[in-house]
């Protein structure tokens, strides 16, 4: 590329025109900076693996800490659309949330992932596995849908359809009796039936369905309320009273959480490969970055393409 330089014809001072591919601070140019942060959260390579692809492919010598702070770089970068990202899911038509086990510097952590109707995905890493991780992020005036497993922590949400597999797997744990085998069946059905309903378009009729299919599941409680042997099934059951045909309201709604499922699977094969967080300011760095590969991994983009605009709109000023 060439580069426009100017020089003043009465002081001499020399003016050189910026390279679009130069950061205004430090000494890696942008495809760089992109290029690591993809070999290590797109293709899953430890640092140290990084470092050898880099040299036996690029022929570049890179330390462990000069990787290291590329990719802290890349996370401190992302925040801006991390935090838009945070924002389209608070208005979003509905939210899926889930969580799993984390470990950071050997301590135990949550990893949240929160997944809109529109495909964004929000990735929280924190040491907190209670209602305060939800309020925060989703913050004190949401008061959407949430599709999420029975899980206490949703509990003080005011709209909330509960997942049908995990109520499934729930139920079909207790087969091996005969009243098990029969509240199976009766679930089974009752979730074929609301798949059903859910082809309806019409609001009125998807409406009086919610009410009868509620009704139907209070008096499935009432039913099998006197065998002690279903009380676990029975306990779960009635806490989600009022919750398990939320959807029927939403069209377009599913009524399984395995959307956020799915938007956790990376996070889970990532945690089996590299153990732990070395830190704190790692594990933030990594919801940061791994929110908007997630997302444009959702959304059809190009990561490659789309981090390079962050990058250059964040680093170099150009937008």
């Amino acid at each position: 590329m060439m580069l426009n330089i100017y020089r003043c014809s009465n002081c001499g001072s020399e003016i050189r025109a910026k390279h679009r591919d130069l950061p205004q601070k430090g000494d890696m140019g942008v495809y760089l900076l992109n290029y690591i942060t993809m070999l290590k959260y797109n293709l899953r390579g430890t640092i140290r693996r990084v470092q050898e692809f880099l040299m036996v492919n690029n022929n570049l010598d890179l330390s462990i800490k000069g990787i290291n702070d590329a990719l802290l770089r890349v996370g401190d970068t992302c925040r801006s659309e991390y935090a838009r990202i945070q924002d389209r899911i608070r208005k979003s038509k509905w939210v899926h949330v889930d969580e799993t086990g984390f470990h950071v510097d050997g301590k135990k952590y949550w990893l949240w992932a929160f997944r809109s109707a529109e495909s964004d995905v929000l990735v929280v890493i924190t040491d907190s596995r209670g209602r305060d991780v939800v309020r925060e992020t989703m913050g004190e005036d949401f008061h959407g849908p949430v599709i999420v497993d029975g899980w206490k922590a949703y509990s003080y949400l005011t709209i909330i359809q509960r997942c049908w597999a995990h109520l499934i797997r729930e139920v079909d744990a207790f087969k091996s009796s005969e009243t098990g085998a029969k509240i199976s069946d009766e679930i089974h059905s009752m979730f074929s039936d609301l798949k059903e309903a859910l082809k309806s378009e019409d609001m009125d009729q998807r409406k009086a369905m919610k009410e009868e299919f509620d009704r139907k599941m209070e008096d499935l409680v009432k039913l099998y309320d006197s065998h002690g042997d279903l009380h676990k099934p029975l306990e779960y059951i009635r806490n989600g009273l009022g919750s398990w045909f939320t959807c029927l309201l939403y069209p377009g709604m599913e009524p399984t959480n395995n959307l956020a499922e799915q938007a956790i699977r990376e996070h889970v094969v990532i945690r089996k490969i590299i153990g732990t967080f070395r830190s704190e300011s790692g594990s933030q760095n990594y919801q940061h970055i791994a929110s908007l590969l997630s997302t444009w991994r959702l959304q059809n983009k190009s990561m490659f393409v789309e981090m390079d605009k962050i990058l250059r709109k964040e680093l170099c000023g150009f937008g």
